[in-house]
C-alpha cells in the first residue's frame, strides 16, 4: 500500500523531533484577553482605522461607514468625485456620490474621525493614491471594505468587449487592486482585515446576471485563497454576500424582470436594509471574528437557498 505523501512528511517531522506545539499555542498570536470579555466588548472598533470604497453609495456604502464609525472606528469614505462621475459618463444613481457629505454626517453623528477621499478604485494608479491619502489622514489602515462596484446587467449574448471589460474591472479587478495596495500598510504592522462585498447571485444561476454572478463567485474564491495566503501574516480576508437592498426615502427601482427575479428568489421576500448587511461587515471587522479567515457569509435574505 502506498504512503500518503502528506502523512509521510508529517511523520518525518515528528520523527526528527521538531516540536510543533509551540507554533500552535503561540500566546502572542492567541487573543487570550478575550476569554473573560463579553461579546459586546469585542464589538469595539475604537482606535481602528477603516477604508470603505464606494463609501458614499446610498445603500451599502453609507451603511458600512455608519456601522464602523458607530463602533468607534475612524473611517475614510472613498468614492468618485462629481467630476469623475461626469468623466466616466455613467452612474447607478441620478446624483453623484457625496463623500464629503457622508463623512461630515457620520462624524457628527458618531463623534469619530470620518474623512472623504475622492478617487477611482478601479484604476491601478487611482488605488495607490487613495490608499496613500487615506493612510495619511487616518494614521494607517486596519480595515478595508471593498464595497465599490460597477457592472453591466443583461443577457451575455448582448455583451461586447466594453460591457465585459467594464464589469470585470468594476467587480473583480478593482477589489484585487485595493487589496494589493492596502497590504503595503497592513503587512508591516502584522494585522489587518480585508472585507469583500460579494453577492448571493454568485451562488445562484439567474437570467441577466451571468457576468455579475460569475464575477462575484470569483470574488468569493479570491477571498478564500487570499485569506489562506495571508493568515500566517496576521491578515484576515473575509466577505459578505449581499442581496437586494434598499432603504427609506429613496425611489424604488423600476419593476423589470431582471430586478424582480432576484428578489423573488429570496426566503425573506422583501428588500434588505443596507444596515442589515452592514451589521455583518461590522462584525467581521471586530475582534469577535478573530478566528475567521477566508470565509464568505451569506446575507442576501436566502437568495441562494
Amino acid at each position: 500500500m502506498s504512503t500518503h505523501f502528506m502523512q509521510q512528511v508529517l511523520q518525518d517531522h515528528i520523527d526528527a523531533g521538531k516540536g510543533s506545539q509551540t507554533v500552535w499555542w503561540d500566546e502572542t498570536r492567541i487573543p487570550l484577553d478575550s476569554i473573560d470579555k463579553r461579546v459586546t466588548d469585542l464589538l469595539d472598533l475604537r482606535g481602528r482605522r477603516a477604508v470603505v470604497t464606494g463609501g458614499a453609495g446610498i445603500n451599502l456604502g453609507q451603511a458600512c461607514v455608519n456601522r464602523l464609525a458607530g463602533l468607534g472606528a475612524d473611517v475614510a469614505v472613498v468614492d468618485l468625485s462629481a467630476e469623475q462621475v461626469r468623466e466616466r459618463g455613467f452612474s447607478r444613481h441620478p446624483d453623484a456620490p457625496d463623500a464629503a457629505g457622508t463623512a461630515a454626517a457620520a462624524a457628527e453623528k458618531w463623534g469619530t474621525k470620518v474623512v472623504p477621499v475622492h478617487g477611482d478604485v478601479m484604476d491601478w494608479d487611482g488605488v495607490q493614491s487613495v490608499m496613500a491619502r487615506a493612510a495619511e489622514a487616518l494614521g494607517g489602515i486596519d480595515i478595508l471594505v471593498n464595497n465599490a462596484a460597477d457592472v453591466v446587467v443583461g443577457d451575455f449574448v448582448t455583451f461586447g468587449r466594453e460591457e465585459i471589460d467594464r464589469s470585470v474591472r468594476g467587480t473583480l479587478t478593482g477589489p484585487m487592486y485595493c487589496s494589493r495596495a492596502v497590504l503595503d500598510y497592513m503587512l508591516p504592522q502584522g494585522r489587518g482585515r480585508i472585507i469583500n462585498i460579494g453577492s448571493e447571485a454568485g451562488s445562484s444561476a439567474m437570467p441577466w446576471l451571468t457576468v455579475y454572478g460569475a464575477l462575484k463567485a470569483g470574488l468569493g474564491q479570491f477571498t478564500r485563497f487570499l485569506g489562506k495566503e495571508l493568515g500566517p501574516q496576521g491578515i484576515q480576508v473575509l466577505g459578505v454576500n449581499a442581496g437586494s437592498m434598499w432603504g427609506p426615502g429613496r425611489p424604488l427601482t423600476e419593476d423589470r424582470p431582471e430586478t424582480l427575479y432576484p428578489r423573488g428568489r429570496t426566503a425573506i421576500q422583501r428588500y434588505e436594509l443596507p444596515e442589515e448587511v452592514a451589521n455583518m461587515v461590522a462584525f467581521l471587522a471586530c475582534d469577535a471574528a478573530s478566528a475567521m479567515n477566508g470565509a464568505m457569509i451569506d446575507m442576501g435574505g436566502g437568495m441562494a437557498v
